[in-house]
């Protein structure tokens, strides 16, 4: 039988809005990783900044995001959002070539990038069953969006390392430039099909406040969705500031902040990544006999993993070290698709379908908030307690809030 990602490339559409998706996922994480590197080249632990800057970008774009998104088509808005991207990554590097780049031009440029993001993710995400109306193959189409951007996670941190090898890292910027100009090309040539019909679009889209007053109230009425909110909160903040962060900031102060401390930031990074990737494949086919205890054991292992990280670092020859962090990374983020999965299934086997999609979005808004206010802690944390006692410290506080949770068993 034919794969259903196979039949789906089929359909010219589909083939076209995916391959430009592909190279836009890409780019993205080749900007994510240049952007955290250039940062910590240019301000060592006040790259934390940029981190937060993004966050609250991020958060502001997903709170505020749908009443801006409601105005336009649904086509428009994405290509038009992708031509901005690539306009705001360009100027980034002629700033960078003409003036040499600085810390608060890096940030404003993340800021605007991060922004744009939130408005772009959700009106794709949405308009993917107006492409594939069918149940059936819209679940093998979401698969096939999902794993394409988690190849490009797995693979981004790799090309990025092999591109500073060759050339200088603020291209890596100028290749994500190019990645908006061909996520907007595919957008526009699938026609007006993403569009749907203007009768379809709310004339009063809900409030902000509104729409996360419904994801707590539902959040209450369903017993233990608080503990895993507040979780994936802690657990957010951890990554953020310890792995996203942390691990760039230890290797480089090791490593001279040259072509292979990055290279060993794309080994743990791509880890992970590849632990997610390879977990979501598997972990969809594990039935648990207890899956509350399953979900928090995924977060306890994140957790654990990243209190690890820096271990094998500070311990052993570099070669052996990079190599033993990269297996506890792999470790993680088999925890991360495992908590991510399981909880996807007990919240929505529990919640209606729009109580649910309000949950996420307020699970969205705590995790983004969450990481924020660490990332801007960060400065302050890296002096006080040094790079790897923060990840050690980030990575404990993750997998002790995963322990309460797994002996927090709600009612049933």
């Amino acid at each position: 039988m034919t794969h259903p990602f196979l039949a789906l490339l089929a359909e010219r559409p589909i083939r076209v809005l995916w391959g430009g998706l592909a190279v836009s996922a890409t780019g993205s994480e080749l900007y994510r990783v240049g952007a955290v590197w250039l940062a910590v080249g240019l301000a060592g632990g006040d790259a934390s900044f940029l981190l937060a800057a993004q966050s609250a970008a991020t958060l502001a774009a997903a709170l505020l995001g749908g009443a801006i998104a409601d105005l336009l088509p649904r086509r428009t808005l994405i290509v038009a959002a992708n031509l901005a991207g690539c306009a705001v990554a360009g100027l980034v590097v002629a700033f960078a070539l003409g003036h040499g780049l600085t810390l608060p031009v890096l940030v404003a440029a993340s800021v605007l990038l991060a922004a744009l993001a939130g408005l772009v993710s959700p009106a794709l995400t949405s308009g993917v069953p107006l492409l594939v109306p069918d149940p059936d193959r819209l679940r093998a189409a979401n698969g096939l969006f999902d794993a394409t951007t988690r190849t490009a996670q797995v693979a981004g941190p790799f090309l990025a390392a092999a591109w500073v090898a060759v050339a200088p890292a603020i291209h890596l910027l100028s290749l994500n430039a190019v990645s908006f100009l061909a996520a907007a090309g595919a957008v526009a040539a699938v026609g007006a099909r993403l569009d749907g019909h203007p009768g379809q679009r709310p004339a009063r889209p809900a409030s902000v406040l509104a729409r996360l007053a419904r994801g707590a109230a539902a959040a209450g009425r369903c017993p233990g969705t608080w503990t895993i909110l507040l979780t994936t909160a802690v657990r957010g903040a951890a990554m953020g500031l310890g792995f996203t962060l942390g691990v760039p900031l230890l290797l480089s102060g090791i490593g001279n902040h040259g072509p292979q401390a990055l290279a060993g930031v794309a080994m743990l990074l791509g880890g992970y990544a590849a632990g997610e990737l390879l977990g979501s494949i598997a972990v969809v086919l594990w039935k648990p006999a207890d899956p509350w205890r399953a979900l928090f054991l995924g977060y306890a292992a994140i957790g654990t993993g990243l209190a690890l990280l820096p271990v094998p670092i500070l311990l052993l020859e570099p070669a052996p070290a990079l190599l033993l962090s990269s297996v506890i990374a792999f470790a993680g983020g088999l925890g991360g698709a495992a908590a991510g999965v399981q909880m996807l299934s007990f919240l929505g086997g529990r919640l209606a379908a729009d109580d649910f999609a309000a949950v996420l979005r307020l699970r969205l808004a705590l995790v983004i908030g969450s990481t924020m206010l660490a990332a801007a802690a960060g400065p302050w944390l890296f002096a006080a307690i040094g790079v790897p006692g923060t990840i050690i410290a980030a990575g404990t506080l993750a997998a002790t809030a995963a322990l309460a949770g797994f002996a927090r068993r709600p009612a049933p």
